[in-house]
């Protein structure tokens, strides 16, 4: 309602409630001065995130890909959330395959690396870990390992060897998951040029409109898990 009346509107419209819904989340816009060159990079690490998103079998379709700074974000990617009971090693695999996305790009494209992937790595890095300490999907077996205290002893119930075996299943899980984003983006190079452009010129792309320039999900990805 706040927003609809700074805009002098006489009602509600959806706009103003998605603007709402996505200040809560992700902050206010925000005005920064960014070079031409600071803008293209986090227009190819936004559009490298949605694009594996996009080919992946599991993951939830594109609901917005922006470039506008909001908080301490220069950009962002959402997906239409689906409900799950479960969750799914697969899509767990398939998640921090989409988060290391950005970064996958902005080595394909500038053979370099930013800190504007920084707040991914470390959510890809929490959710390996949660798979390997807490829930059992990794080699290491159905066992958990998330270094609670014993409740007789004033020690963690992780030697020193079994945290050094946790470390390596993580950095297993986040360097095949940062592999398979890097060949999925060599293979949809193509798209990875149109949609950063089409970023550049409008910032905002809504669901809509991806699918107009990307096309519907591939069928070999529209099984939902």
């Amino acid at each position: 309602a706040i927003l609809a009346a700074r805009l002098s509107k006489k009602a509600i419209d959806m706009s103003d409630l998605e603007e709402a819904a996505t200040k809560v989340k992700l902050g206010p816009e925000k005005k920064r001065l960014q070079s031409d060159e600071d803008r293209k990079m986090t227009a190819y690490h936004e559009a490298g995130h949605a694009l594996v998103s996009w080919h992946m079998p599991h993951m939830d379709p594109i609901h917005r890909i922006s470039i506008v700074s909001r908080g301490l974000s220069l950009g962002h990617t959402m997906m239409e959330p689906t409900e799950r009971i479960h969750e799914t090693k697969t899509h767990l695999i398939e998640q921090i395959t989409v988060m290391l996305g950005g970064r996958a790009a902005e080595q394909l494209i500038f053979k370099e690396m930013t800190s504007g992937a920084s707040d991914d790595i470390s959510q890809a890095t929490k959710v390996a870990r949660a798979m390997v300490t807490e829930l059992g999907m990794s080699d290491l077996g159905p066992i958990n390992l998330d270094g609670e205290r014993h409740p007789f002893y004033e020690q963690t119930s992780v030697s020193p060897n079994m945290a050094a075996k946790i470390d390596e299943e993580v950095k297993k899980i986040t360097d095949e998951c940062y592999k398979d984003a890097s060949k999925i983006l060599l293979k949809l190079r193509a798209k990875l040029d149109v949609l950063a452009k089409e970023l550049l010129k409008k910032e905002t792309i809504e669901s809509e409109q991806f699918a107009k320039l990307i096309g519907p999900k591939p069928a070999f990805a529209a099984v939902k898990g």
